[in-house]
């Protein structure tokens, strides 16, 4: 959860010779949130709209990552504006923020009972309860969510989690299918974790499908990419997952990684000169398991009789060794 996108600084105009309220609310939009502290103080001793004052103070000591602070001052908010909901949600995000999930809910459920309906204070508390494994509540208030923003990502997936963590992952499926149909932007995330669950009902070509899908959105992420050439291996398809691995150190990422694998898969086909190839490669690139491979690929040589190929693998240890 994303504290900061909360903090949003009450300005209520006061009326004073020296309006410090006004002047910090300034300072802390300009971000100059260490100048801000000391005149939101002022404006709370000269008693100027001073449960605001707390609570913006709450807000600036959190940019300044002050929690334990802010804490304090969140609570004063309340205490001395007893029907003001946003202190006791910036509780519960701030107790979430430490893991305290228990006492998270209970402020979210103060601020609820202040008459507090946001998306976030319902995505917080699901998520809240999903930490406390209570899988019905967080579905209920990732449901509510939902029905606020349907293009909540993560409420999809959490939703969806509520099932996996039940072992039911056709339910699980079918949360992320609907998310693909109801949401406008999608994002990689929920193909990579649709394909998980198709996986676990070893439903293959739909994991390697919905794999495809998030890659394309994605093609930057080579661990993703990892992954679907591994997804292809076990469908007998080697040649796919080489196809997948080059195009993904044409892209630049992970390129090291990315040539290991490749390495791996001519090994594993027999072809050695390939493979002795991506291990070179992979080794310049930074890989410290190519030297194992290297090796390997030398014995792979020396067993078949060719002793010609095994010392230009050999040789090759030899160079980078010294």
């Amino acid at each position: 959860m994303r504290l900061a996108a909360l903090l949003v600084i009450f300005a209520v105009f006061a009326v004073s010779a020296t309006d410090y309220f006004k002047k910090a609310n300034e300072l802390y939009d300009a971000g100059k949130y260490s100048e801000a502290v000391p005149v939101y103080r002022t404006a709370i001793k000269h008693g100027q709209l001073e449960p605001y004052a707390w609570f913006n103070l709450g807000n600036t000591l959190v940019h300044l990552k002050q929690n334990h602070v802010a804490i304090v001052a969140y609570k004063r908010a309340a205490e001395l504006a007893p029907g003001f909901a946003k202190p006791w949600v910036l509780l519960g995000d701030l107790s979430f923020s430490y893991g305290d999930y228990g006492q998270a809910v209970a402020y979210y459920g103060r601020a609820a009972e202040l008459g507090e309906k946001s998306e976030h204070l319902h995505y917080a508390m699901a998520s809240a309860y999903l930490s406390l494994k209570a899988y019905v509540l967080a579905e209920r208030y990732f449901e509510q969510t939902l029905n606020e923003n349907p293009d909540r990502q993560e409420a999809w997936l959490g939703l969806a989690e509520c099932a996996r963590q039940t072992g039911d992952f056709p339910l699980a499926a079918e949360i992320l299918q609907k998310a693909l149909q109801k949401s406008v932007n999608v994002s990689p995330e929920l193909y990579y974790t649709l394909s998980y669950y198709y996986l676990q009902q070893d439903s293959l070509k739909a994991a390697i499908r919905s794999m495809e899908n998030g890659l394309y959105l994605d093609s930057k992420n080579f661990n993703a990419r990892r992954y679907l050439a591994r997804l292809y291996e076990s469908g007998n398809s080697p040649w796919m997952s080489i196809w997948t691995l080059e195009q993904g150190i044409a892209v630049g990422n992970g390129v090291a990684d990315l040539q290991m694998d490749l390495a791996e898969i001519y090994f594993k086909q027999k072809r050695f000169g390939e493979a002795l190839e991506y291990y070179q490669k992979a080794m310049k690139a930074g890989s410290a398991a190519a030297r194992i491979g290297i090796e390997n690929v030398g014995h792979a040589f020396y067993n078949q009789g060719d002793t010609l190929q095994a010392e230009v693998a050999y040789k090759m240890l030899r160079i980078t060794g010294n």
